[in-house]
């Protein structure tokens, strides 16, 4: 009897597996299925071949799979030599289809081991659509860039790191010179710009930023001339990132001009600096002008006592400069008692605002005195009410805001956001009301707050 029950135990497990719903599903969304899995996970590969010679079976016959390759500490490869293994098999079982490459070198030991790799990639990477590089030093760029030489026509996304201890001891040098139609990305972590020296014709996002593994103060050095020529060759380009970075400026530089004239960028639309200091940051947005922008996004360096003149410089001509511009994100930005009066002048400078996002201020707090000038009508500014009789000087202050998003405050308890939204709410025609706020890491916001939050704004997102 126990042998019978085994027989029908196995029998029932083969008709519950037969009649899986996943069974069910078509081998060309399976395959689409895995392809995502596999971009996300790259462990995930060798598992899929194990649970039915259906997947296997799939997994072989779909090139796709097979086309992201990585080399990093997640992949476990005992030796460099058991990666190639594995490159080969991906280059041959992804076939025609194009293909991501991310190549971490720290893990080479020696040139040769790298040479082996660009040697089995030279015949494969004109379809190389993805080609993330990180460099320990300037001999191993001149291998990557001696066998690279069919990189570009497929190339969309371009990204270079660099190991900061090694990457000023020789003279910098050209990777990328071929031309590359179809690049729309390029990523310099702490690589020079004369690494980029190529026509880019379709480029839509440029970072420039500093190494990441390592915590250090120092900026990235970004030569001012090198940089504006990039960005005038490159007129289709849509983001701009700068991360830890102070511009080198020549006496020939059009800056020291008594009338510059500025340089257009016609489709840039989102423009973050993070850790540039207040001098460098107005230099590029004074030399620049802006019509397609329409988020600007500034994290301050916090242990720095540096407020928000730049932003008034900047909101000076901004109707002519920036005649677009609907969305300001300040992040460590001193705002804080007398500073905050030179950040409402240039608010004030600001009217077609409709997003401000303000976290993370050096003191910790945001004090209610910016809240109350949000939340004032002109007419209670020209009747002289206590936040003074200029302050809203005739109108509101950012008349068209709809969006407000508060993060890292710790004094934030949801009465001032509660007073700017009802304020705004019977403004009349000549205010918008607030349709979305966002609460993130403020932990002094009680239940009913919020929820009398939630009757007075469309949206309420609170982020513990």
């Amino acid at each position: 009897m126990e042998s019978q029950l085994e027989v029908l135990q196995t029998r029932k497990l083969h008709l519950l597996a037969n009649n899986a719903l996943i069974n069910r599903i078509p081998p060309e969304l399976l395959s689409r299925i895995f392809e995502l899995g596999v971009y996300e996970s790259n462990k995930l590969l060798p598992v899929l071949s194990l649970v039915s010679n259906l997947w296997r079976s799939i997994v072989l016959t779909t090139p796709s799979i097979w086309s992201y390759i990585r080399l990093d500490n997640d992949l476990g490869y005992s030796r460099p030599t058991s990666f190639l293994r594995k490159l080969k098999v991906h280059l041959e079982r992804s076939q025609d289809c194009k293909f991501l490459l991310d190549l971490d070198c720290r893990y080479l030991d020696v040139v040769n081991e790298l040479s082996q790799i660009m040697t089995a990639l030279d015949p494969h990477l004109h379809r190389c659509f993805s080609f993330r590089m990180s460099i320990p030093d300037w001999q191993s760029m001149e291998l990557v860039r001696n066998m690279s030489q069919k990189l570009g026509p497929a190339l969309e996304d371009l990204s270079l790191r660099f190991d900061p201890s090694e990457s000023e001891e020789q003279a910098p040098f050209a990777l990328l010179s071929q031309p590359c139609p179809r690049l729309s990305s390029i990523t310099l972590e702490h690589a020079p710009l004369i690494c980029i020296r190529t026509q880019l014709p379709s480029l839509r996002c440029l970072y420039l930023i500093r190494e990441q593994r390592y915590a250090s103060s120092t900026r990235i050095g970004i030569s001012f001339k090198e940089f504006l020529d990039l960005l005038n060759s490159t007129p289709t380009l849509e983001e701009l990132r700068i991360q830890s970075a102070l511009f080198l400026l020549e006496s020939s530089d059009f800056v020291f001009r008594s009338l510059p004239v500025p340089t257009i960028f016609p489709n840039l639309k989102l423009l973050s600096f993070h850790f540039v200091d207040s001098n460098n940051l107005a230099v590029f947005l004074e030399s620049g002008h802006f019509p397609a922008l329409r988020r600007l996004s500034v994290q301050m360096d916090s242990s720095n006592d540096e407020n928000t003149q730049w932003l008034v410089r900047m909101s000076m001509d901004s109707a002519t400069r920036f005649p677009v511009l609907r969305q300001l994100d300040l992040r460590s930005c001193n705002i804080d008692g007398v500073g905050l009066v030179p950040f409402v002048r240039a608010l004030h400078q600001l009217p077609h605002l409709t997003a401000l996002g303000l976290s993370t201020p050096p003191s910790g707090v945001l004090g209610p005195r910016l809240f109350e000038v949000l939340a004032m009508s002109p007419d209670a500014g020209a009747a002289g009410d206590d936040v003074g009789g200029s302050g809203a000087g005739g109108q509101w202050l950012l008349p068209r805001l709809q969006a407000l998003c508060v993060q890292n405050c710790r004094d934030i308890s949801g009465h001032e956001l509660l007073q700017v939204a009802r304020a705004r709410n019977a403004g009349g025609p000549a205010v918008s009301p607030i349709r979305y706020l966002k609460v993130a890491q403020c932990y002094g916001l009680d239940p009913e707050t919020h929820e009398q939050l939630c009757r007075a704004v469309t949206t309420v997102r609170m982020v513990r």
